[in-house]
């Protein structure tokens, strides 16, 4: 996988991506995210999926209680955004 590029119009998305994976304490997502890292192997990218397993929970727990992260609001709509740019 390439390294993941965002730009003004997702970068709202690179914000929930990179609280999250500091949330769960997910250094290789981090890396991933924060667009310093590409996937090389299969293992990686089987702790990357799981990885964003766990950030979605994270996120249906902050759309439900209409948390606003690091001033990005609309939780829901920018992490559909960024599983769009990952898994497109």
């Amino acid at each position: 996988m390439k390294i993941l590029k965002f730009n003004e119009s997702t970068k709202e998305s690179k914000v929930l991506a990179i609280h999250h994976a500091k949330k769960l304490e997910n250094d290789l997502l981090l890396e991933l995210v924060s667009s310093r890292k590409e996937i090389k192997s299969s293992g990686e990218a089987t702790l990357v999926a799981i990885g964003f397993w766990d950030m979605t929970d994270l996120s249906i727990e902050d759309h439900a209680s209409h948390k606003s992260i690091e001033g990005v609001d609309n939780v829901e709509f920018w992490m559909h955004k960024l599983f769009n740019k990952v898994y497109g």
